[in-house]
């Protein structure tokens, strides 16, 4: 049976964006642990190679003044209990934040 089509709201992106991690990125996934780092990898291959693969759960972040994320962000889950969070820079997903999902709650102002 073929999974059901995503919500109406949901957003689309293509594979054929270019990713890169930044400093900060690259710094906090240093701090994950080293059983996340493996899920982090995998749910990251999963992105560039399906980004709207349901697991990922990929969703725009709002822009609601009260969190740290920068303006047209999006989140990806790595898990139930971590997120990572990207923003789109011409044709090049630049993701900036990783880590568990109560940071991200504080991060996205929720």
């Amino acid at each position: 049976m073929a999974d059901p089509a995503p919500p109406s709201d949901s957003t689309n992106v293509t594979p054929a964006q270019r990713n890169v991690r930044n400093s900060r990125y690259r710094y906090l996934f240093g701090e994950l642990p080293q059983d996340i780092h493996k899920l982090a990898t995998k749910a990251f291959k999963l992105f560039c190679d399906d980004p709207n693969h349901r697991s990922l759960r990929l969703h725009k972040l709002k822009d609601n003044n009260k969190g740290n994320h920068l303006p047209d962000s999006f989140s990806v889950s790595i898990n139930m209990q971590y997120r990572a969070i990207y923003f789109i820079d011409h044709n090049t997903n630049v993701w900036y934040w990783v880590g568990t999902h109560a940071a991200y709650n504080q991060f996205t102002g929720k």
